[in-house]
């Protein structure tokens, strides 16, 4: 399983992922390098260090491997986390590279480097250096992430408004955070204001000078932004992508609605056939001759096993309808 997709992530639009194919080419390689390789190299620093204390000793003490189990466990976390839920939010790669490499340096590598150090005090220069190794790699994963954030969101293009991306424009005391379904921003101009607005209120966006201009179902707001062309592009083309999103949406909802309404239970048994709709609530009841010959006792132990018995084939349908629909909305 490919742990960074070569396509980038989250994006639906062949024209958008062709025309951020050489921005993710990049990214992909810098995060790559910064959030897979060097941890990992750091954690093998932390193994080699831990097979040091065994030099001139006949058996290595068990808790001189602690510090590479917690260095390998902060490296597969930070890939684990990465995997999951960290390709969708570029900003944290920095902060998240940072806080696992801190954490193998920490409670991996200086750790090792004092128990190696003690234990095989001839290797010291071998010790220092790995102990070296493993702070250099951390620093250079920290640069590598943030080179990965700049390279993919850095000078903003208007196919970045058709991502999921959170994207971020700074100047004139402002800062604005256009994120999936909501714009946020911060201005200092005259005291701190904080403020935001869901893409649901907002009707339409226009720019002044060094500003662009937010129309609300209660009002206008006035934020400012050093590029108000550019904002406004940027700002119209999520806006058209979450519209877009929330009509598929809506679609694929009243689609289930529709294949839930036609749902049927049914089932059968000596005679009886029983179906019942996606509520559990029987629709029809039939009998074939075979029924006469049975007493009513029988007959309505065949009956109540029918109904449970269709209403756990409905169930099971409505299960699968569901599971499939929340699949298919992850998958947008």
């Amino acid at each position: 399983m490919t742990l960074i997709p070569h396509a980038i992530p989250l994006i639906n639009d062949p024209e958008v992922v062709r025309a951020l194919a050489t921005r993710w080419r990049r990214t992909r390689t810098l995060l790559l390098l910064s959030t897979g390789v060097l941890p990992v190299a750091i954690g093998l620093v932390c193994v080699v260090l831990a097979g040091m204390t065994s030099a001139g000793q006949r058996i290595m003490p068990w808790w001189s491997a602690i510090p590479a189990v917690a260095a390998a466990a902060c490296a597969w976390a930070l890939l684990s986390w990465l995997r999951r839920n960290g390709l969708s939010d570029p900003h944290s790669w920095l902060p998240a590279t940072t806080l696992m490499t801190g954490t193998q340096l920490v409670l991996g590598v200086l750790p090792g480097a004092g128990i190696a150090l003690r234990l095989s005090p001839g290797a010291a220069i071998a010790v220092k250096a790995l102990c070296a190794a493993g702070v250099l790699g951390a620093g250079s994963a920290c640069s590598l992430a943030r080179l990965a954030h700049r390279s993919l969101l850095s000078a903003p293009v208007l196919e970045l408004g058709s991502t999921a991306f959170p994207l971020v424009l700074d100047g004139h005391g402002s800062r604005v955070v256009i994120g999936s379904d909501r714009v946020d921003w911060t201005t200092r101009q005259g005291g701190r204001i904080d403020a935001g607005v869901t893409f649901a209120r907002i009707q339409r966006v226009t720019a002044q000078a060094n500003a662009i201009v937010l129309h609300t179902t209660s009002g206008a707001w006035t934020v400012p932004v050093s590029d108000p062309a550019t904002a406004q592009a940027l700002l119209r083309r999520r806006l058209a992508w979450w519209e877009e999103g929330r009509d598929a949406t809506e679609e694929r909802y009243h689609e289930l609605v529709r294949l839930l309404a036609a749902v049927n239970g049914e089932a059968s048994r000596g005679g009886v056939t029983v179906t019942v709709d996606s509520n559990g609530v029987t629709t029809g009841v039939s009998f074939s001759p075979a029924v006469r010959d049975l007493e009513p006792e029988v007959l309505s132990t065949h009956l109540m096993a029918c109904v449970e018995k269709a209403r756990s084939d409905a169930r099971r349908q409505v299960e699968d309808l569901v599971l499939e629909h929340a699949a298919v909305n992850a998958g947008h």
